[in-house]
């Protein structure tokens, strides 16, 4: 889901999920899962997944999206 989508849907987001990338163990990205359990990679306006090693960074995109917590996946 690109990140100006999730923003637009701000408030039918059940939660975020924070996870080491499948392709590289030094960056995290973050799955969001809405009130049907539905889940979303969050991505760029390229459809590129948002993966990055600073996870505060992906905190920072999770409140934009109107969630205040998250849980991360080591």
């Amino acid at each position: 889901m690109k990140l100006n989508e999730a923003i637009e849907r701000k408030g039918s987001w059940q939660e975020a999920q924070i996870r080491i990338s499948p392709g590289s163990r030094t960056q995290w990205f973050v799955m969001l899962h809405d009130c049907n359990y539905k889940s979303f990679i969050l991505a760029d306006n390229n459809d590129q997944s948002i993966a990055t090693e600073d996870i505060n960074a992906l905190a920072e995109l999770i409140r934009s999206i109107g969630l205040k917590e998250f849980t991360v996946f080591l």
